[in-house]
């Protein structure tokens, strides 16, 4: 894992390397390139060695190309064997060199080849080319006009910042797709790529990736459960190599556990807040999971003055608001990981989304149930003027605004709802590709913040196929979602306490309590206090204005 940066020097902050070292704190470098018509361009990247630990190239050069690299391919040794076979030939140990080679045979069609997570920037030929990962796991932002092209890891590394407020992104509570809290700087879209040419300051951004379109052929659940333990399986396995310390980061939810139950690491890390002991009690199911499976569980109680005393960093870290209260959990179990000495932690992220988790969705799908023969009998059409075509109860939903937010909702999601897919489908594609996004900025700030890397084996994408393929009552039954994945960890763990779990409530950190006095979940004014401190904190960092 790393943190890169480039592109025209005038644009791009002298001290990025520094400002990005918490992404790579174990080596640095810049590289400048021969730009046509001879303006400086430059290829910079810090580095946090994972895998081969030795000093390697940074940025990396081969066949005169160079890169940098955010990420991990995880099926990079089978990569390197078949390019071997083509003749090529290689210096070290890292997927850093496999991806540089895959690009120079196969082009762009190699980044359907890459199993992991990756923000990448290839100089090669007078140009330079960006990707992103299929579901935007590492972040890439750029900003662009007359006087050239510039491109990092995080915001902090622009010269300039333009604040403007991005309406959408407001209704939503967090910032997605391009959108960022600053008019001039974008950010490359999940699953886009770019190509940027100097000698005529053009840029070309195209989609090498879509979320797959859904074809339910899988429909009996044992079979479906071996399959996708099988799957999982070997996600889980491959997200393990590496050459330091590997821990997960364990909830009392189904998705962390299936994680645990497959691997059987030595060492978890779980954050329980004592102010929600009473309602939302982790400690308890993962004693009794690390009971059954016999690992060591290591707990996280943060604290409000831990709170107060680490709010600036959790700004600076993070740069803008994801509409969530698990910023500072996660940057605090990220802390205790890094401290004990672990570099690699696995976590759920992306499993809800796929398989119909969030209680939003048992809502809606529970309602959907039970107004389909309503919807089929002779008053269906004053049943649906009534309650409202699917779409607009999921707007309903999502508004954090009520009946208010409704419209400016509907405006965006209208285009992107699909009438030939079910609305268990509509709403896995759209929480994958839309809501997923502030969770994984979340995750990769405040991992990487304390130098640590996550990985995500639901974000596999052969995970993303495989839920694609199932029918939708081994994803929703019995009013509950996520089906398949509870028959899976039954079949692993037995009758525990996750398995038997009706509601998750997230990791919430009780920041209302601590700063506004009140218990409520509304996210809108810390919100408000983040985006401020988080303004602040990028204007302290090198003079930058807003």
């Amino acid at each position: 894992m790393c943190g890169i940066f480039g592109g025209s020097r005038e644009l791009i902050s002298p001290d990025s390397a520094r400002l990005l070292q918490h992404r790579g704190p174990d080596q640095h470098g810049e590289l400048d390139v021969s730009a046509p018509g001879g303006r400086p361009f430059i290829l910079g990247q810090t580095r946090l060695s994972v895998v081969d630990k030795r000093d390697v190239p940074t940025p990396m050069q081969k066949g005169g190309a160079a890169i940098a690299f955010n990420g991990e391919v995880y099926n990079w040794l089978e990569l390197r064997s078949e390019l071997e076979h083509k003749g090529h030939r290689f210096e070290t140990q890292t997927d850093t060199e496999v991806v540089l080679a895959a690009f120079l045979e196969w082009g762009v069609a190699c980044l359907d080849r890459l199993n992991g997570m990756f923000a990448l920037a290839i100089w090669n030929g007078g140009e330079l080319f960006l990707a992103r990962d299929r579901l935007g796991k590492k972040p890439l932002f750029y900003s662009y006009g007359p006087g050239g092209f510039a491109f990092g890891s995080e915001l902090k590394v622009f010269q300039s910042l333009d604040f403007a407020e991005v309406p959408i992104c407001q209704a939503l509570e967090f910032y997605f797709d391009e959108h960022t809290p600053f008019r001039n700087v974008k950010s490359l879209r999940p699953g886009e790529c770019l190509r940027y040419k100097p000698a005529t300051n053009e840029v070309d951004v195209r989609r090498w990736w879509r979320f797959p379109e859904f074809e339910p052929s899988i429909v009996d659940e044992n079979e479906a459960t071996t399959q996708f333990l099988d799957l999982f399986a070997d996600a889980c396995k491959l997200r393990k190599l590496a050459d330091v310390p590997v821990t997960i980061f364990l909830s009392g939810g189904i998705d962390s556990s299936l994680i645990q139950a497959t691997l059987g690491l030595p060492v978890t890390y779980t954050v329980q807040f004592p102010e929600f002991e009473a309602t939302i009690n982790e400690r308890e199911l993962v004693l009794e999971l690390s009971q059954r499976l016999g690992f060591e569980p290591r707990f996280v109680m943060p604290t409000r003055d831990e709170f107060l005393g680490a709010f600036s960093e959790l700004a600076r870290y993070i740069e803008f608001p994801v509409g969530s209260f698990s910023v500072f959990p996660l940057y605090c179990i990220s802390q205790r990981a890094r401290h004990d000495g672990f570099v690699v932690a696995l976590s759920g992220e992306g499993a809800d989304e796929l398989f119909n988790g969030y209680y939003r969705h048992e809502l809606l799908l529970r309602e959907d149930a039970a107004l389909e023969q309503e919807f089929r009998g002779p008053y269906g059409t004053l049943c649906r003027r009534y309650f409202g075509a699917p779409v607009e109860r999921f707007c309903r939903m999502a508004s954090r605004q009520g009946l208010a937010g409704v419209p400016d909702l509907l405006d965006f999601f209208t285009p992107l709802w699909s009438d030939r897919e079910t609305l268990a489908q509509n709403l896995s594609r759209i929480e994958a590709t839309v809501f997923l996004q502030p969770l994984l900025v979340m995750a990769d700030r405040l991992s990487m913040g304390n130098s640590i890397e996550v990985r995500n084996p639901f974000l596999d994408y052969r995970i993303v196929e495989f839920s694609t393929r199932l029918a939708d009552s081994l994803k929703f039954r019995d009013g509950q979602g996520k089906w398949l994945l509870r028959h899976a960890l039954y079949r692993l763990v037995g009758d525990v306490g996750v398995t038997r779990r009706r509601v998750k409530h997230g990791l919430p950190a009780p920041v209302n309590q601590w700063l506004f006095k009140t218990g409520a979940f509304d996210r809108k004014d810390w919100n408000h206090v983040l985006l401020g401190e988080c303004l602040k904190q990028l204007a302290l960092t090198h003079g930058t204005r807003h």
